[in-house]
């Protein structure tokens, strides 16, 4: 006896219907979705140099990649609702806690006000600047389509690029000359 047969009531036959035309939809969707981000989206740029910026952080100040140095600089790319972003944060704070000397820099692309930026970083425990990029003008200039990302820059140039979550050991490496 198969599934329609199963389903004898012209409600239950609808509903049948239904769960079936659209998880097959959405799991065509779904699979369109990760070929499109795996294999043909453009990923963000992996050489060459590290597009300029100034930014504003929610404290009221700005942050320009120019007031950093040479390098390593590292540049986080994440957005306060995002559950990736949001589990490496304990891991970040630690290279942090144990590399001040190395500039890190969160990239958020919430556009929200900045009193809320600074609650809500303050909340996920970040102890390092945080830059607001509202219009995501630096996150496409890098080219970030994924979050979260995490780029190198090394003497004005894009050394290493890191897709979705990092761990402190995964910092370590990154930086490693």
């Amino acid at each position: 006896m198969t599934d329609a047969r199963r389903a004898t009531t012209p409600t239950g036959r609808f509903l049948f219907n239904l769960v079936r035309d659209w998880g097959f939809a959405l799991g065509v969707a779904f699979l369109a979705w990760t070929i499109w981000v795996r294999f043909l989206a453009p990923g963000p740029l992996s050489s060459g140099p590290a597009p300029g910026f100034t930014l504003p952080d929610p404290a009221g100040g700005n942050i320009a990649l120019s007031n950093l140095g040479e390098g390593p600089i590292l540049l986080n790319f994440w957005f306060t609702s995002c559950g990736p972003c949001r589990a490496e944060m304990p891991e970040i704070a630690r290279f942090h806690a144990n590399h001040p000397e190395i500039p890190l820099i969160g990239v958020s692309i919430d556009d929200m006000p900045a009193q809320r930026l600074a609650h809500l970083s303050r909340q996920l425990g970040i102890t390092w600047p945080v830059a607001q990029d509202a219009g995501a003008s630096v996150s496409q200039a890098y080219g970030v389509s994924s979050f979260p990302t995490t780029i190198l820059v090394r003497d004005g140039q894009i050394e290493d690029v890191h897709l979705g979550a990092i761990n402190a050991a995964g910092l370590e490496r990154l930086v490693a000359p």
